[in-house]
């Protein structure tokens, strides 16, 4: 057995996901229930921040990685704050809904390298896998926020550019392809993202998770492990 075996062994995971997990699912929450004046909407803003910080911190990344993400949140947050104030700065609120969107991928695309590093897929490895899930349907409803924000024309048919709520509940609703009717995306660019993320949230589940979860316990070969 080699020294990595050895060493994965005995060292314990102290970085888990568990609070980020639920960090998040209490962001879609309150960010679909709430109501959708300013300070409700700013509060789901900070919360989809705390997770993300979670999320990197569970990761592993480095402190000085993490201050950064934390100052792109900073920017982002404060932009979609002043432009949910002042109703007439939409363009601002758009802008920094996408700026808030570039630390949700960094905390999946980290979160994704730090599960393929185990060497054992671990329960946390799984939590880290629902919780890439759970990160992208927030991601998404950023986007729809934005293109309703930046984009001409409604972003559904029937119900005008909607809430953030709506957006955020039409996000989980299409990432999981429930697809209630209740909400119908009017232009080319929104079916566009709609079936991106439909596309996206079938393969992962039948990919991704079903992976993980199919080889809990399981160690990876690697070279050098059968030396001794």
């Amino acid at each position: 057995m080699g020294m990595s075996s050895i060493r994965a062994r005995i060292t314990p995971e102290v970085h888990l996901f568990q609070l980020p997990l639920v960090v998040t699912a209490t962001a879609i929450i309150f960010s679909i229930a709430a109501p959708s004046n300013g300070a409700y909407r700013m509060t789901g803003i900070f919360l989809t921040a705390a997770a993300v910080l979670l999320t990197l911190h569970a990761a592993d990344v480095v402190a000085s990685r993490r201050h950064a993400v934390a100052a792109i949140l900073l920017v982002g947050t404060v932009m979609a704050s002043v432009g949910t104030v002042a109703e007439s700065a939409h363009w601002v609120r758009g802008i920094g809904e996408l700026i808030i969107g570039i630390p949700i991928i960094w905390a999946c695309i980290r979160t994704v390298i730090w599960i393929a590093e185990r060497e054992v897929i671990t329960g946390q490895a799984v939590l880290g896998g629902v919780l890439v899930y759970l990160l992208i349907g927030l991601l998404f409803g950023q986007i729809y926020g934005s293109v309703a924000d930046l984009a001409p024309g409604n972003l559904f048919c029937e119900q005008g550019d909607g809430t953030q709520s709506d957006r955020v509940y039409f996000s989980f609703s299409t990432i999981t392809t429930t697809g209630f009717g209740d909400f119908v995306p009017c232009s080319s660019s929104t079916h566009a993202i709609a079936i991106t993320e439909a596309v996206f949230g079938q393969v992962y589940l039948v990919t991704i998770i079903a992976l993980l979860v199919g080889n809990m316990g399981r160690r990876r070969s690697r070279p050098g492990d059968d030396e001794v």
